[in-house]
């Protein structure tokens, strides 16, 4: 692939990642400060659902926009190209779990937190996504 396609396709992927980090992050704001998921165990479960929360809203705009020249998958297919966008998300997110209650212990302010967590992840995300989720068939020219 060019160049130059494959150097959009990352500032796409990147800018749908920070929007996907501020819909994280909002989340995150809402179950700690609005809804007091105050301990250790509620912080935790806001983190698991504030990750879900942004994978559903990084899976929707990924498709329509990073990987525009992918397949479009329909109905079931859409379904299960959803549920394999969770399991390729699953390395970055037991990454982002794991360190979220190791520096939780730590009390590292859960906002720095969570984008510790979100930085190392997301490399280990971008080459799933690119070479699995929405897989193009790399002999027709790209569109990005």
């Amino acid at each position: 692939m060019d160049t130059i396609l494959v150097n959009n396709r990352i500032k796409r992927f990147i800018t749908v990642g920070i929007s996907a980090y501020i819909v994280n992050a909002v989340f995150m704001i809402i179950f700690v400060e609005i809804l007091h998921f105050s301990s250790y165990l509620l912080k935790n479960m806001a983190n698991i659902l504030s990750i879900e929360v942004s994978i559903l809203f990084n899976f929707l705009l990924s498709r329509k926009w990073t990987w525009q020249d992918a397949p479009r998958k329909q109905n079931v297919k859409l379904l299960l190209q959803f549920i394999a966008f969770n399991l390729a998300a699953l390395a970055g997110v037991i990454i982002r779990i794991l360190m979220f209650a190791l520096l939780e212990k730590w009390e590292i302010n859960y906002l720095l937190n969570m984008t510790f967590g979100i930085t190392l992840a997301a490399s280990v995300d971008y080459l799933f996504y690119n070479k699995f989720i929405f897989r193009r068939n790399l002999n027709e020219k790209s569109r990005i």
